[in-house]
């Protein structure tokens, strides 16, 4: 009978742990909000994610066929319609839900705040991620 010492729960360990890939970090091109345009440079974590909220809450979903039916956000199907206020804001969540919790860096969304004045919709809310939290408002 050999020794193999790989049936150790110690060397089963440092296997699993040499066996496990790193998680990749999001990568994009920082968007600045204030000039409209992509600087080119390459950032990670939430600047990264910044630019993508900043789109995938813009996007008409559905609208453009260059783009996945699972990207973008339907916001805009209650604007100018007539709504009870916490029909709106439950309507809101879920669009804000839909559009960003596709992406696996995003955890979570909370605090969402709805404002509506005549035909313009004012939202603002908290976007929990893998790299930390971001407040979003649009």
């Amino acid at each position: 009978m050999s020794n193999n010492n790989s049936y150790l729960p110690s060397e089963i360990a440092n296997n699993i742990e040499n066996n496990v890939k790193e998680e990749v970090k999001f990568k994009d091109f920082f968007f600045d909000e204030t000039t409209g345009k992509f600087s080119g440079q390459v950032v990670e974590g939430v600047e990264a994610l910044k630019g993508w909220i900043y789109f995938a809450l813009r996007i008409a979903r559905y609208r453009y066929p260059i783009y996945s039916w699972n990207y973008g956000c339907e916001l805009e199907t209650v604007i100018n319609k007539t709504y009870d206020e916490e029909y709106l804001n439950s309507e809101v969540k879920r669009f804000i839900e839909e559009a960003l919790l596709i992406n696996p860096y995003i955890t979570s969304i909370d605090d969402v705040s709805v404002e509506k004045e005549n035909e313009k919709l004012n939202v603002s809310c908290k976007v929990e991620t893998k790299y930390g939290d971001l407040y979003v408002s649009i």
